[in-house]
């Protein structure tokens, strides 16, 4: 017959739960899992309950942390770093892989993820068949995964990152507390589409230098942003290369019609729309962009921006579905 037990510890100012099941059949191997009870306005919260039952069901000890506000997945991730967790499991969104996934740069520590955000554009990466029972066992118990890291000003990000129009939709979803998943971004699109303006840059990709104005631009080392936009739709996560999508100026009536098309991905053959490849890119301009990093808003905003790869890259667990 198997029981639930826990214990609570308090450690440095960072509270833990270790949560297992009395079982002949328990797993030794340990494994951490950080919560951002806010990703998703709640819902991360909910598949966390999902998740320990899951858990229950198949004997999985674990220990449990929770963040409280920004910058606490970083410290969480270094804790547990630090403890030499084997696995640590992260259940909240894109801004939320990006605090621990940073602080496990450089170590053998796989990163499961478990979709709890908005966007959760990260975990379409990795392999799985859409349902949370496929994503938890893969969280747990998938193969690691060595994918490319990327920094932008020596910031690290695992997805995307946009430019433009892209971070103004990024900040209002930020901001609004009563909607979520892609019908937050749906909405944000419409609200920033009010005061729309283009954008002077100028952008040297891998030497080639281009001067335009822009509506957005998306680099990403995922190919999917803002809830399910495929707007880098050939991007890989392992191929060295960033994807680049540039929207040039264009009218809002025309951003109207494209919309539809970056849901699949076939906005790539339209016109004022550019997709390149390149491994080192700058950005500058004489205005300040706004930008967000894995769909979280970057302040203050610059005026120049140089991306690169990480050199080292991060363990994630895989569902096999992209991996080489």
């Amino acid at each position: 017959m198997m029981s639930l037990h826990s214990i609570m510890t308090h450690t440095d100012g960072i509270l833990s739960i270790y949560i297992y099941h009395q079982s002949p059949y328990y797993r030794t191997m340990r494994y951490a899992v950080i919560l951002n009870p806010s990703s998703g306005n709640g819902r991360a919260f909910d598949v966390l309950l999902k998740l320990h039952k899951w858990t229950r069901k198949n004997r999985i000890a674990f220990e449990f942390f929770s963040t409280t506000g920004p910058g606490d997945g970083y410290k969480l991730g270094r804790h547990c770093r630090l403890e030499r967790f084997e696995r640590i499991i992260v259940v909240g969104g894109d801004g939320t892989i990006n605090e621990v996934g940073s602080a496990l740069l450089g170590s053998n520590i796989t990163l499961g993820i478990v979709p709890g955000g908005n966007g959760n554009d990260f975990f379409k990466m990795i392999g799985t068949n859409g349902s949370l029972d496929h994503a938890f066992h893969t969280a747990f118990f998938g193969k690691p995964w060595a994918v490319d890291v990327g920094t932008i000003n020596n910031k690290p990000f695992f997805n995307s990152v946009g430019v433009g129009f892209d971070a103004e939709v990024a900040e209002i979803v930020d901001k609004n507390e009563n909607v979520s998943g892609i019908l937050a971004y749906l909405l944000a699109v419409f609200k920033a589409l009010r005061n729309l303006k283009p954008k002077k840059v100028e952008i040297d990709l891998d030497g080639t230098v281009l001067s335009k104005e822009i509506t957005l631009i998306c680099i990403g080392n995922g190919r999917s942003s803002g809830g399910g936009f495929y707007l880098t739709p050939s991007a890989l996560i392992d191929d060295g290369f960033f994807d680049i999508c540039v929207i040039g100026a264009l009218s809002k009536g025309r951003i109207f019609r494209y919309l539809p098309r970056t849901l699949n991905g076939s906005h790539i053959r339209l016109d004022g729309i550019s997709i390149y490849r390149s491994r080192k890119i700058s950005i500058r301009s004489r205005s300040s962009l706004p930008v967000h990093i894995d769909g979280e808003p970057l302040d203050p905003s610059p005026r120049q921006l140089d991306f690169r790869f990480n050199k080292e890259k991060i363990l994630v667990a895989s569902g096999n579905k992209n991996e080489k």
